[in-house]
């Protein structure tokens, strides 16, 4: 591992210990979608954070857009709180990979305490600054690990994001073509405004719908379509593939290839492969201008 130096203290709005983390940390807008609660340093490279959830939907075991927004958000605090990355610099997700313990669920009756372990691995810097961490993620309940996840987050500068962006950075918030979402039983949300799918042209294909009422995954206006969205898009596919077959993804693979407009359409496609005995995997892809934007891949029981 590189000798990079974890930064000095934080400042007192993100104090080690403290109760509650500043949703700047996280960079959202809703205080309400902060989902960790704590966080302390155990050794070089080693932390621990505390989460609490809300209640899932009725019929669901928990909201997979919770957990990776809760694996999303240990690797931001870690990042700026103790590694100084600047708050001003954009996040890039290369991957993210993560396994759920057959069974998990969690109260559907009210909030729900978790705990997160973080360990860093391979951080590498440009000038002094640190430009991406690997990550390792273990949600905790009670004595059991229930999720696990393996991730690399980057970061550049605003002038290089710029400079990356051009001519995107000035697209207008939430002016584009919203279409009808598919039937949300067949995706298993439980509202239109959950519905990432739209129908495509053909069976196992949709196109990608961002309705900005769905604050989980839209808590602010941003240029690009956020990362979480396309896992998103990635579970809902899977369960429409497989569909009326009840199916609980235990392992996901994902990778951000290129970034996903909001102002041109973007298709998602899903494909069934073999797995193992009572298993079902769902490899689902997003192209947009003919190219590959997102890959993910997810595994689990079925039937």
């Amino acid at each position: 591992m590189p000798d990079i130096p974890v930064a000095p203290p934080p400042p007192q709005d993100a104090a080690e210990g403290q109760e509650g983390i500043p949703k700047e940390y996280v960079h959202l807008g809703r205080p309400e979608m902060v989902f960790l609660t704590a966080w302390r340093r155990r050794e070089d490279g080693e932390f621990s954070l505390t989460a609490r959830w809300p209640a899932p939907a009725a019929g669901l075991p928990y909201d997979p857009r919770v957990l990776t927004q809760t694996i999303r958000q240990s690797g931001l605090v870690i990042a700026h709180a103790a590694y100084g990355v600047p708050l001003s610099d954009q996040t890039l997700l290369h991957y993210f990979d993560f396994t759920v313990a057959a069974g998990f669920s969690v109260s559907p009756s009210g909030l729900c305490d978790l705990a997160v372990e973080v360990s860093v691995t391979e951080p590498k810097k440009r000038g002094r600054t640190v430009s991406s961490l690997g990550m390792d993620v273990r949600v905790v309940q009670g004595d059991s690990i229930v999720a696990h996840a393996e991730s690399e987050f980057g970061w550049i500068s605003p002038r290089a994001y710029r400079r990356l962006r051009g001519e995107q950075l000035a697209l207008d918030w939430n002016t584009w073509p919203l279409p009808a979402p598919v039937d949300p039983g067949t995706v298993r949300r439980p509202a239109p405004s959950d519905v990432v799918l739209a129908a495509g042209d053909r069976p196992l294909q949709w196109r990608l719908r961002n309705d900005v009422d769905n604050t989980v995954l839209y808590d602010h206006p941003v240029d690009h379509v956020p990362g979480l969205v396309l896992m998103e898009a990635a579970h809902q596919a899977a369960h429409a593939a497989v569909h009326p077959a009840p199916f609980e993804a235990t392992t996901v693979t994902s990778a951000f290839e290129r970034y996903a407009e909001f102002d041109r359409p973007c298709l998602i496609e899903a494909e069934t492969l073999p797995a193992g005995p009572g298993e079902i995997s769902v490899l689902v892809t997003a192209e947009q201008d003919g190219e590959t934007v997102f890959r993910g891949r997810l595994t689990g029981p079925c039937g």
